[in-house]
């Protein structure tokens, strides 16, 4: 069974912060039923966007990249759950919105991929790399009153009632 208490970094990008989506995507993260433990809005320094990018700095749009990410405010979060980081994942949609299903959130709200509104970590590993450089130790511990009703084992129903 895959960790309850595993965490995943989502970013809401400087398009979506400014398309006004911050609430939409926080909303369908919280109605799947993730807890959110961390969230910050920060105007990322390059610096801190090349470590985040370091990955992809050989690639030749890592310039535009950092440029378009430090354009404006980030919404930083940490979220919480069974299987968040590839849930989270397929909620966010493919990279390229053209390939994104309606129902995704690229799918529903994005239309270039070079403005594709939200990051979201692709491993458990990766998710640990960012949210340690993201927040420090920000994140809040807090027993989610949904908890049971989302993971406790089901119980039988009696058949001769």
């Amino acid at each position: 069974m895959e960790d309850k208490k595993e965490q995943t970094f989502i970013a809401i990008k400087p398009d979506g912060v400014q398309r006004g989506l911050i609430g939409e995507i926080i909303k369908r993260f919280e109605m799947k039923g993730f807890k959110l433990v961390a969230m910050k809005m920060v105007h990322a320094s390059k610096e801190h966007l090349e470590k985040h990018y370091e990955d992809l700095k050989g690639k030749p749009f890592f310039p535009t990249l950092i440029k378009y990410m430090s354009s404006g405010p980030v919404v930083a979060m940490v979220w919480e759950g069974e299987g968040v980081v590839k849930t989270g994942r397929v909620m966010l949609g493919e990279t390229n919105p053209a390939n994104s299903k309606p129902g995704t959130i690229r799918g529903d709200f994005c239309i270039n991929v070079s403005k594709n509104i939200i990051h979201g970590s692709d491993s458990v590993e990766s998710a640990k790399k960012e949210i340690a450089l993201w927040f420090k130790d920000e994140m809040v511990k807090y027993d989610s009153c949904a908890f049971d009703w989302l993971y406790q084992a089901a119980v039988p129903i009696p058949t001769d009632q």
